[in-house]
């Protein structure tokens, strides 16, 4: 069985302060909500590095937070910053990739 292959953005903008858009080569495209990716934030901060458990309180996430950018990690992924001043999260490709939510085509 062979490896699946990362997944590689074509095109990634912020389109609104609280929705980012990655434009995947295999033409998939997915839109982010900000503070859906700031809940998923992978960091020692927010997750176990031991355990895998979340450790950021979804409470504490204000449902108007606001993407100000990201910041490519080589080819590895994105790192986000958001108006809470969080911005330690690197996102891996696969993770944003399974973390996508389509938009439809309607």
């Amino acid at each position: 069985m062979q490896p699946k292959p990362t997944p590689t953005p074509k095109k990634a903008d912020l389109i609104t302060p609280f929705v980012y858009r990655i434009e995947w080569k295999d033409g998939v495209v997915h839109d982010f909500k900000a503070r859906d990716l700031r809940l998923a934030c992978p960091c020692a901060s927010c997750v176990d590095e031991g355990t895998g458990r979340p450790l950021l309180d979804p409470r504490t996430v204000r449902d108007d937070i606001l993407l100000f950018g990201a910041e490519l990690v080589g080819r590895y992924g994105l790192t986000f910053i958001w108006s809470d001043g969080h911005k330690t999260g690197i996102f891996a490709w696969p993770k944003l990739y399974a973390l996508g939510q389509p938009v439809s085509s309607a």
